[in-house]
């Protein structure tokens, strides 16, 4: 049986923000794919089901794609420069549950891709070390 690969998608305008969350989650063993718009992932469930999505995304987009997100949410990840009062209200509206404040540190990155929930019980990034973790 071949298994799904765990795919990372990254949606941002800044060039160097995606080579460097490339770079970190490659390592993590994430196979990445960049997209400029929530249309491109449209009919890609069971990659998105696999993997995660991680995007810096404006509140117009975030109300525009609300259905989308609401779908995800579990598997999205908000990445923003400031996490301001005002919109939280929206992220709560659109269930998202992961915000990280750019610039993205590793280790915080890492403490949300641990929360995120895989299929088959899959914990990634785990310590290596055996029982739980």
């Amino acid at each position: 049986m071949e298994e799904t690969a765990r795919k990372a998608f990254i949606m941002d305008h800044d060039e160097f923000v995606r080579l460097s969350l490339n770079k970190i989650l490659r390592k993590y063993g994430f196979e990445v794919e960049e997209f400029e718009d929530f249309s491109q992932l449209e009919g890609r469930k069971k990659e998105i089901e696999a993997g995660m999505i991680l995007a810096d995304v404006g509140n117009q987009n975030l109300e525009r794609w609300s259905p989308f997100l609401k779908k995800w949410n579990d598997r999205f990840i908000l990445m923003t420069p400031l996490v301001a009062d005002e919109l939280m209200p929206c992220l709560e509206k659109t269930g998202i549950c992961h915000v990280l404040k750019k610039p993205v540190e590793p280790k915080a990155l890492r403490k949300v891709i641990r929360k995120i929930s895989f299929p088959n019980g899959e914990k990634p990034l785990s310590s290596g070390k055996k029982g739980k973790g």
